[in-house]
This record gives C-alpha cells, sequence and structure tokens, in this order.
C-alpha cells in the first residue's frame, strides 16, 4: 500500500458527473438511431421483418429520448439554471417544467449524483474519455478532448481533493437526514400510540418536545446541505424552513399539553 493519491479522480464534481451523464445517454440515443439505417429482420433471421417494424423500432426510442430529455434537465440544474430558465427553454412554465423534471432531479440526488454506479468500476472520467473518442470519429476536424475539455475536473485539477471533500460531507449530512428521517416515524408513531393508549398530557408533551428537537437537527442538517450543494440550495432552505415550522408547532403544542413547566413522567 502506498499514500500516493490516484492520478485521476474516481468521482466527479456533480456538475462533471450529471455532463458524462447526459453524454453517454445521447451517445446511447445516437448509437441505436444509426442502427435504425440497417434493414431490419425477423427474429428467425428471415430477410422479411414483421409488418410495422420500422415504426416500432423508430418509436423504441422515445423512451430513450425521454431519459435524456430528463437528464438534460438534472445537468442544467447542476450548472444553477433555474426551473423558470429551464420552462423558458421548453417552452412551457416554471410550474409545468419543475413538476416534469424535479422528480429526475430528487432521484439523481438519491442515487449520489454519479454518472454511473459505484460496482461499475469505471470512473466518469474514464467514460468521458470514450465519448471524446466517440466524437471524434464523426469528422476529421475535430478534437481529440471535445467532451472531455470542459469538465472541471479537466479545467482546474487542482480542486479534485477539495471537491471529494465537500462531497463527503455532503454524503453524510444527507445519511444523517434518512436516520433523522427514521426516527422521526418512530417519534410519530409513539405519539398516536400514547394519544390511543390516553396517556397523561405530560408524557405526550415529552414525546412532542423529543420530535421537535429532531425536526430541529434535519433544519440544520438541511441548512448545512445549502453550503454544501448551492446548486440546491434553495430547495435545502425550503426544507429547513418547513423543519424548523413543524419544530414550533411541536413545541406550541407540548406547551399547551404541559403548561408551567410541568414534568413529564419518569
Amino acid at each position: 500500500m502506498t499514500d500516493i493519491a490516484p492520478s485521476r479522480p474516481e468521482l466527479l464534481s456533480p456538475r462533471d458527473e450529471a455532463h458524462v451523464s447526459y453524454g453517454l445517454r445521447a451517445k446511447t440515443l445516437g448509437d441505436l438511431a444509426y442502427n435504425l439505417l440497417a434493414h431490419p429482420v425477423a427474429d428467425d433471421g428471415d430477410e422479411a421483418p414483421p409488418p410495422g417494424e420500422r415504426v416500432r423500432r423508430a418509436l423504441a426510442l422515445r423512451e430513450r429520448l425521454d431519459a435524456l430529455i430528463a437528464q438534460a434537465g438534472v445537468a442544467d440544474r447542476e450548472d444553477g439554471a433555474t426551473w423558470t430558465e429551464i420552462g423558458a427553454a421548453a417552452g412551457i412554465t416554471r410550474q409545468a417544467a419543475q413538476e416534469r423534471w424535479a422528480p429526475h432531479v430528487s432521484a439523481w440526488d438519491t442515487a449520489g449524483r454519479r454518472a454511473l454506479p459505484e460496482h461499475r468500476g469505471v470512473s466518469a472520467l474514464e467514460a468521458a474519455t470514450v465519448l471524446n473518442v466517440g466524437y471524434a470519429r464523426l469528422a476529421d476536424d475535430r478534437p481529440a478532448d471535445a467532451f472531455s475539455r470542459a469538465l472541471d475536473a479537466v479545467r482546474f485539477p487542482g480542486a479534485e481533493a477539495a471537491e471529494r471533500a465537500r462531497r463527503e460531507r455532503a454524503v453524510a449530512a444527507r445519511a444523517r437526514l434518512a436516520a433523522l428521517a427514521e426516527a422521526e416515524t418512530r417519534r410519530q408513531d409513539d405519539l398516536h400510540r400514547l394519544a390511543r393508549d390516553g396517556a397523561a398530557p405530560a408524557e405526550r408533551s415529552e414525546a412532542l418536545r423529543a420530535l421537535a428537537e429532531l425536526r430541529e437537527e434535519n433544519a440544520e442538517r438541511h441548512d448545512e446541505l445549502a453550503g454544501l450543494e448551492p446548486d440546491h440550495a434553495d430547495t435545502h432552505r425550503a426544507a429547513a424552513v418547513q423543519a424548523r415550522g413543524h419544530a414550533a408547532h411541536d413545541r406550541e403544542f407540548a406547551a399547551l399539553l404541559a403548561p408551567h413547566g410541568t414534568q413529564a413522567l419518569a
């Protein structure tokens, strides 16, 4: 074992990863489209294809195209584009754009904002090299690094270590948010049980205060992520405001149940 750092980053910035993911989807769609030029044949090798085979094969590209458009929305969001700007580019309203593509952005976040699954054993930068080669083959006058030259990891290689540390902190914050969500669910289940069983007001008040503490920490983690993930800062800040609002409501209700500093049951 050595302490020598790898010469190429294994994990790029979320912006770079989103661009590579978009590029890979575009290449796949292009390859499939070129395959349509070949004469369709039946599954048994017969030269006569089934009726409507060209229409079926062409329509099969639609799902791939929808996936490419969704990833374009993800990449534009990673670039800092607002939903208003994306909606204008698509000829729809801000609300329509957010409703259509925000779920894909959320799924991208949940998946770790990576172009390729970790088990594939291929880095996004290596995938970018493949995209360079494929693009350059289309014409002799195209540069050999037409795709990767725009990536932050290529333009600013010294920032890779800082980016990795930032991403690690973001992953930890998201993991804590997931644990908090589970803890909140359990605490809410406890509150329902206490209410159903007719528990003393002071006991229910204490449970509400504990739930409020979880929600306050939830807000803190979203505040942290707002700094770590500036492209999604507005979403995180909104989540933090909502969590603090719920916490304040819990504390108010707890005070009504157990006023004047009444202590919970032991």
